[in-house]
């Protein structure tokens, strides 16, 4: 891979004038769907505080880490473990080398028994020995500010009315991840991969990582399927300190008809190092309905996508990358 992709990628300063701000995310959105923010506003504090609970969390004993299985939970809250993941199944051998946790906002009480909607599936903390809640929801709601600043700018970049998207996040679907992957090689040619390649299924993702290398993108790939995979050019992903990994999901790229780009991307562990990671995934609200924005079918025409909710979206992205989703009663 050409090491040098870093550079190309675009640093988003939050403390410069808005104006700014949207025409750095329009362009990296444009051209390759991802983009470093730097300056975001969220405590380092909140942010070591969340890691030494997840490191703690996945020390446990695999006995111990069953108690929160997401498998067992309705609403894909909880622990996922080593290989449940398969993202990419039409190329991985075997699943994601990688476990992680899902934690989302804790439902409001009219929403608990929608899907994906209710109370989240916490560790038996005074039983484990561990603190994990706490710096959880902490990083949870530092996020979830965030994202709710940048969705004004998001307008601006698009030429909307910044407000366009307030009445799509009132009862967000908004998941943290984190994530370790094991330290087993991947070997891509054979199907083995800390994160199989997918694109992102929602609005906006914002990544923490430890610094270990692994994350790359497809060049020119907003969709996995269009290349083979022999002739596929992966470009690495460094991390840069201080700064979140942020890229954009399929909604957007519906919502903008192709104008912003959801990118295929995956991780290839090198082997050396276990890898601390930690995905925020901003996603609307269940009902919301995503059809092309007309502004960007007149720009990028024709209109390359059908109308759809991002609820029925993303149930179908679950049913085909997690074992055991949709089978819970």
């Amino acid at each position: 891979p050409d090491d040098t992709m870093g550079d190309d990628i675009p640093i988003v300063d939050l403390s410069l004038d808005t104006s700014v701000v949207a025409s750095v995310i329009r362009d990296a959105c444009v051209r390759h769907g991802f983009f470093y923010l730097t300056n975001h506003g969220v405590p380092n504090c909140t942010i070591e505080e969340m890691h030494a609970s997840s490191k703690q969390f996945f020390d446990l004993s695999l006995h111990e880490k069953r108690t929160v299985c997401a498998s067992s939970d309705p609403n894909n809250r909880g622990w996922t473990p080593l290989g449940e993941e398969t993202l990419d199944p039409g190329n991985q051998t075997q699943g994601d080398t990688k476990e992680g946790y899902y934690v989302g906002r804790e439902a409001a009480p009219h929403e608990v028994g929608l899907p994906l909607r209710g109370p989240n599936h916490w560790p038996d903390e005074q039983l484990l020995k561990i603190n994990f809640k706490q710096p959880m929801m902490a990083y949870h709601a530092a996020l979830t500010e965030l994202c709710q600043k940048l969705m004004p700018v998001f307008a601006e970049a698009l030429g909307l009315d910044k407000h366009f998207f307030d009445d799509k996040f009132q009862l967000p679907s908004a998941f943290l991840r984190p994530l370790k992957y094991s330290n087993k090689k991947s070997s891509p040619s054979d199907g083995v991969l800390g994160a199989g390649a997918h694109s992102d299924y929602g609005v906006l993702t914002v990544l923490w990582t430890d610094g270990t290398p692994g994350l790359e993108i497809l060049k020119g790939g907003s969709d996995s399927k269009k290349e083979e995979q022999q002739e596929q050019q992966w470009l690495p992903v460094p991390s840069v300190p201080n700064a979140f990994i942020c890229n954009v999901g399929d909604l957007i790229e519906r919502w903008t008809n192709g104008v912003m780009k959801s990118t295929v991307h995956r991780v290839v562990s090198r082997g050396a190092n276990e890898r601390h990671s930690c995905a925020f995934f901003w996603e609307p609200d269940f009902d919301t309905l995503v059809t092309p924005l007309p502004k960007c079918v007149a720009e990028n025409p024709p209109q390359r996508f059908e109308p759809t909710t991002y609820g029925a979206y993303i149930l179908a992205k679950y049913g085909a990358t997690h074992a055991g989703f949709g089978e819970k009663k």
